[in-house]
């Protein structure tokens, strides 16, 4: 496995154009150029040829040296200081600027390369095309990681095995969000889900909680993960039940946005795995996404469920893998048939012993890709272990009523 990082404001916590252009006093027009192709509104290329128009005529040891006291994002360079032969830096800066940065990071660096005369760039020799580099990798057998944040990373991405789009020192770009499979803010959170890549797991269950859907038979408008429940969204009850769980993924698609949004008022720390095809898979699919570059034993939670407090500290503490249930409260529900201890034999929408309501814990040597509901991925491995809990999920408005009314007195 490779990892490609972009340079600026992914590997080092400050964009370094704007810090050279400070330096030599063209702030202005270095600053718009760059707000511009961040976002997209400017093509890379042209922009890329318009600044070094701009800063080539500057002293290259001097932007080098420049560079060179640029600081790092300390968690992302030390996992490439951990991993210098399977990290590589792309880069549409220019080599001639960033030798002494390069030199600093400590492993194999790509960028756009210029013919420099009397220490000065007189002529662009080439520019970086990011896809070619992981083209390459990909060509050697390698699978390629790909971290970026800026719109000149899109095509990378696009060609990459699994791609992470970065907001640590701003908001990625809102067209990497059509194709990322991760959007992570918090440099603690990514430095966990590279290292997780890596086999390198931290402590704990991971907790997936999928919110991708549309929520239709709400009827509301909202995609469930946004529906208020005394005074609160249901997103900010679950973050509230989970705090003290390290590694939170949330599953996302329809309104990502308004769910990123929502969700880091409370923590920045959570990893956001899209699921672009919810509108056609069901939460076999987005558990799949959630769970697949996690810890080895993933806690499948659904966006519309609400546990009792003391249940969802019983599951946490509860090692292996398990099914949870509850009393059959609904007419059209998957039933659970159980054996004299408990343990889940066999789902049923014919009827049962008890209502399947989720949550559930699986091993990730279990875990298989399904389009289909949660509860298709677990039958394989029945029976397994069952417990009880106090579990109330929203499908319809008078759920929704009657949540609302059971949970008025729970204690966060």
């Amino acid at each position: 496995m490779k990892f490609l990082f972009d340079l600026d404001g992914t590997v080092t916590s400050k964009e370094t154009l704007p810090i050279i252009s400070e330096h030599f006093g063209c702030t202005e027009q270095i600053a718009e150029l760059t707000t511009r192709t961040i976002a997209g509104n400017v093509p890379f290329i042209e922009s890329f040829i318009r600044r070094v128009n701009i800063l080539g005529k500057y002293s290259v040891k001097e932007t080098s040296d420049l560079l060179a006291q640029v600081p790092l994002y300390s968690g992302v360079a030390k996992f490439i200081l951990d991993h210098p032969e399977d990290c590589i830096i792309v880069t549409g800066n220019l080599t001639c600027w960033c030798e002494d940065l390069f030199k600093k990071i400590g492993c194999q660096c790509y960028g756009s390369t210029a013919e420099v005369v009397d220490d000065e760039v007189v002529k662009l020799k080439t520019i970086l095309r990011k896809e070619q580099i992981v083209d390459q990798y990909k060509a050697l057998g390698e699978t390629v990681v790909f971290i970026g944040d800026g719109n000149n990373d899109l095509e990378a991405m696009r060609h990459a095995n699994i791609s992470i789009a970065a907001g640590l020192t701003h908001s990625p770009a809102q067209s990497l969000m059509s194709i990322c499979d991760y959007v992570i803010f918090n440099e603690n959170a990514l430095v966990r889900q590279l290292r997780q890549l890596c086999g390198e797991y931290s402590s704990g269950k991971s907790v997936v909680i999928s919110c991708a859907g549309i929520g239709s038979r709400l009827g509301l408008g909202l995609t469930k993960a946004l529906v208020q429940i005394n005074g609160g969204s249901l997103i900010s009850w679950q973050l509230k039940l989970f705090k003290d769980v390290e590694d939170l993924r949330l599953v996302i698609g329809f309104q990502g946005t308004e769910i990123i949004e929502e969700v880091r008022k409370y923590r920045d720390d959570v990893i956001f795995c899209y699921n672009h095809r919810y509108f056609e898979t069901k939460t076999g699919a987005s558990y799949f996404l959630g769970a697949r570059h996690a810890n080895p034993e993933t806690l499948e939670w659904d966006g519309d469920l609400l546990v009792h407090p003391d249940d969802v500290k019983l599951l946490l503490e509860t090692s292996g893998e398990f099914i949870c249930y509850g009393d059959i409260t609904s007419e059209d529900t998957v039933c659970v048939r159980v054996n004299e201890n408990g343990d889940v034999l066999s789902f049923s929408r014919d009827g049962g012993d008890y209502e399947w309501t989720g949550p559930a814990c699986m091993d990730k040597k279990h875990l298989v890709y399904s389009s289909q509901n949660v509860f298709n991925m677990f039958e394989p491995y029945c029976p397994m272990r069952g417990i009880k809990v106090r579990a109330y999920d929203i499908d319809t408005y008078n759920d929704y009523i009657r949540v609302s009314e059971i949970t008025k007195d729970w204690t966060l």
